[in-house]
């Protein structure tokens, strides 16, 4: 298999797949110098997809820059954000981890039929990474498990603070490699999403005049981030980030 005409574009392709958790399925996908992709900082990447399962990502036409191009409506790919869950560039494979969403959308779509030997194309890397700190309030639903799972597992082990995650239930939780010092919390979505009562709650414990002590990561549906955000109207912009991953109703450029 080859690479992409560019150092940020790769052609990728399934090489294994488990299923997590009853909503959640990892693919494992392999490639060619994909050392651009192995940093801590830049843990996003846009993944490009056949939409109906027969077109060729080898087909994707570039611009002069490199970047493909024609990849929007009536293409035949859609273009997702993910987060690199792991990866090992000496060996030539990262792992994906993917919300197998209820409504047909192009990478939950993708990953349930996914089989070895089938491509995708990947770009980035992005960024959407913590900034170093002593305390971290990391909130997000089922679509930033991912990401939350390689932040904690990446923190320093001295690291304190709170994890929030909201899920459908007991069955959809995984294992987490966090710091001792840090506490997690399982939300269990029981009709109105409770994410956001919760993470105003822990907010109100920092103080934003310790501009230095602490990062607050928050990522999930649009309405939960919007409403957060404005909770954090008091902190410097360099003491969090907010991601809005997904619409209700309607997948975003930013949902799996």
């Amino acid at each position: 298999m080859t690479t992409s005409r560019t150092d940020g574009f790769r052609t990728l392709q399934v090489a294994d797949t488990w299923q997590l958790t009853p909503r959640m399925k990892r693919l494992r996908l392999t490639g060619e110098n994909l050392e651009h992709f192995a940093s801590s900082d830049d843990i996003h990447v846009r993944l490009y997809i056949p939409e109906d399962g027969e077109k060729d990502i080898r087909s994707l036409v570039f611009h002069a820059d490199g970047q493909p191009r024609d990849t929007g409506p009536g293409s035949g790919f859609a273009v997702r954000y993910y987060t690199i869950r792991r990866i090992d560039r000496a060996a030539g494979w990262l792992d994906i981890d993917f919300v197998l969403h209820d409504a047909p959308g192009p990478g939950s779509d993708f990953a349930r039929r996914a089989r070895p030997g089938d491509l995708c194309g990947m770009s980035g890397p992005c960024g959407l990474n913590v900034k170093p700190a002593n305390r971290y309030l990391l909130v997000g639903d089922e679509t930033a498990l991912p990401a939350i799972a390689r932040i904690v597992e990446e923190l320093p082990r001295h690291s304190t603070g709170h994890v929030f995650v909201e899920i459908d239930g007991a069955d959809e939780r995984i294992e987490l490699d966090m710091p001792t010092g840090m506490s997690l919390h399982w939300l269990y979505r029981q009709g109105e999403p409770s994410l956001a009562k919760a993470a105003k709650a822990v907010i109100g414990d920092y103080d934003p005049a310790e501009q230095d002590d602490f990062f607050i990561w928050i990522a999930g549906e649009f309405g939960a981030i919007a409403s957060l955000r404005l909770a954090l109207h008091a902190f410097a912009k360099t003491r969090y980030m907010c991601v809005p991953y997904w619409l209700k109703k309607y997948e975003t450029a930013r949902a799996g």
